[in-house]
């Protein structure tokens, strides 16, 4: 089992801000759960729902998909579809070890 993801090194991994990961998982989009009473900890299959729920979503039609009602909702929506798409290429190794 992989280790899961802090709202930090999941704000990392999709390129936005620690409030927008946040925002998320009090609006009940993402799931979490807390390590020790304090710290938020999202589990691997839960980004991965998350991403899969968004990528179905930006399929559908207008006529299709619920309204979430608010502009700042669909904003937010858009924001994070585009950063699903556009995941960070892997980092060269900086020690040099990796020789050709």
């Amino acid at each position: 089992m992989s280790k899961p993801y802090s709202v930090a090194s999941l704000a990392d991994y999709w390129g936005c801000g620690t409030d927008t990961v946040y925002s998320l998982i009090h609006s009940g989009d993402l799931s979490a759960f807390r390590l020790g009473g304090r710290l938020l900890r999202i589990r691997h299959d839960a980004v991965e729902d998350f991403e899969c729920r968004r990528n179905i979503a930006c399929n559908d039609t207008a006529e299709n998909s619920p309204s979430s009602g608010t502009a700042t909702d669909d904003a937010t929506d858009i924001r994070l579809e585009r950063l699903i798409e556009r995941r960070p290429k892997p980092q060269r190794d900086p020690s040099g070890s990796d020789a050709r």
